[in-house]
């Protein structure tokens, strides 16, 4: 993992995808290795050389050295863009060691930047792109039974010197087949014992994906080119059941949703925390990813703290209806706020994920944002994020920017300019009405409004966040987020 000093990114996750695909190949024979290297030593921090992050977990050699000696393929998910100089560094080495191993790259950086990776570092053999179970599972069969291994749909590769790109692989349609996630060769205790997970810390948390994908097609979002626009949901009484096992199994108290819009359609979160409310089970469970606003109403909002739900994030994005509608968010500015107050008046804590300066924003419509966070903050939401834009590899907005000439080619330097995306201490502006410097400050001005408007009106909330701070508890992703840097600057400092 790479990350800035004052990142206000999430901290070490549990690795999902690697458990489900562990899972999945695991189902159907075959033995795979796994390794966490965030994970297996989460407390480090090294930094690295001439950028302005540092690495999280394993060093380089030691990561190399724990993949078993007899390896034939080995797989390796590159997800975040600002990684890629870092994950680059792995996979050669890897390389290295195992001169006649399948090196299989995937995740969303691979995904967005296929061709650029595959002319890049000639060390990888094949990249998934995309939804990954069924694609590698694909692979490693015809691995083992020595067939053709360059026209597996959702692949690309190397023919002839050129980068041939597959077609794509249609996405899994019944998502109740997929093999639960494996766990078992994972250091999963780590992140269970240090409370280490996506959400806000309510003791032993386990990930967990009730659905699939996103319907939605917003134009600073990679996940369209990923995931396509297909959502899937899970039978809800199969996600209880799961939610039962690592109960039972793990002694967990509390469940982080990582979907990407968990809550679509009213009828399925209804009936979803029905089975729960009808269990008698007492455990909570919250939504950190950001969700929508269209199928949360009042008799939701009930069911969701009924059933165990404590906080929730919601992803406006903006205050402006003018950005909202440019950037393709299928949002109404009055439906969010009337359930975000159904939310906090339930009491439920609620975070609002917030970006500014989209290319084409003006200082009026940034106002308008800063406006509707302090309405936010006055409603009872507890937390807000406000992040400058960074058009992503594999949007639309990163398409358009590049076709505009306004983006900087892809290089090992543009990819490490990405790593303090969402750092307190330095932004990147791509709207010309707006200045790097003023990014800084107006996201500090944001900040103290909203926090500000918060205290006002919640005086005791302040107190709160110093005692959780004091004692090591959390009440909401900001606690969370002061907690990190914190740590994260003490170990640096003792490294």
């Amino acid at each position: 993992m790479v990350l800035s000093e004052f990142s206000l990114s999430t901290s070490a996750t549990p690795p999902l995808a690697i458990a489900y695909l562990s899972g999945t190949l695991r189902h159907h024979g075959y033995t795979p290795q796994c390794i966490d290297a965030l994970g297996e030593d989460v407390d480090r921090f090294e930094p690295i050389d001439g950028t302005a992050g540092f690495a999280q977990g394993l060093p380089v050699e030691e990561i190399v050295a724990r993949i078993d000696d007899d390896a034939e393929i080995i797989c390796y998910s590159a997800m975040f863009s600002c990684s890629w100089t870092y994950d680059k560094k792995i996979i050669q080495c890897i390389r290295d060691r195992f001169p006649n191993a399948l090196i299989v790259t995937g995740g969303e950086h691979i995904t967005a930047c296929t061709d650029y990776v595959l002319k890049d570092l000639p060390a990888i053999d094949l990249c998934v792109r995309g939804e990954g179970e069924e694609t590698l599972l694909e692979i490693v069969q015809a691995h083992f039974n020595n067939s053709d291994l360059t026209g597996i749909d959702g692949t690309a590769c190397r023919v002839d010197g050129e980068v041939r790109v597959n077609p794509p692989r249609a996405r899994i349609r019944n998502v109740d087949a997929i093999p639960e996630p494996h766990w078992d060769d994972l250091p999963l205790e780590t992140y269970l014992n240090e409370g280490l997970g996506h959400g806000v810390n309510l003791g032993r948390s386990m990930p967990l994906l009730a659905t699939r994908g996103c319907p939605f097609q917003c134009t600073f979002c990679s996940s369209p080119f990923m995931w396509t626009t297909r959502w899937e949901a899970r039978d809800p009484k199969l996600v209880f059941d799961e939610m039962v096992r690592y109960i039972e199994k793990y002694d967990v108290v509390n469940f982080d949703l990582y979907d990407l819009t968990a809550i679509v359609k009213k009828n399925w979160i209804v009936e979803f925390c029905d089975i729960i409310i009808a269990s008698g089970r007492n455990f909570t469970w919250q939504l950190p990813s950001g969700t929508r606003s269209e199928a949360i109403d009042d008799e939701v909002v009930d069911k969701l703290w009924t059933a165990g739900c404590r906080n929730m994030n919601y992803a406006p994005e903006s205050g402006s209806q003018a950005v909202l509608d440019r950037i393709k968010k299928k949002v109404k500015i009055p439906r969010l706020l009337a359930s975000m107050d159904s939310a906090v008046q339930r009491g439920l804590s609620v975070k609002v994920n917030m970006i500014f300066a989209f290319p084409d924003d003006s200082w009026s419509e940034l106002w308008e944002s800063f406006k509707f966070g302090v309405r936010c903050a006055w409603m009872g939401a507890e937390d807000s994020t406000f992040i400058p834009f960074v058009p992503y590899p594999g949007s639309e907005l990163y398409a358009r920017l590049s076709g505009e000439g306004k983006m900087a080619p892809m290089s090992d330097a543009y990819f490490d300019s990405l790593i303090p995306f969402s750092d307190l201490q330095s932004a990147k502006s791509f709207n010309d009405r707006f200045a790097d410097w003023q990014l800084v400050w107006l996201r500090y001005a944001y900040f103290v409004l909203f926090y500000g408007t918060m205290s006002i009106r919640r005086p005791s909330r302040p107190l709160r966040i110093i005692k959780n701070l004091l004692t090591g508890k959390q009440e909401s992703r900001g606690e969370e987020i002061i907690k990190n840097i914190i740590a994260r600057r003490r170990q640096l400092k003792q490294a």
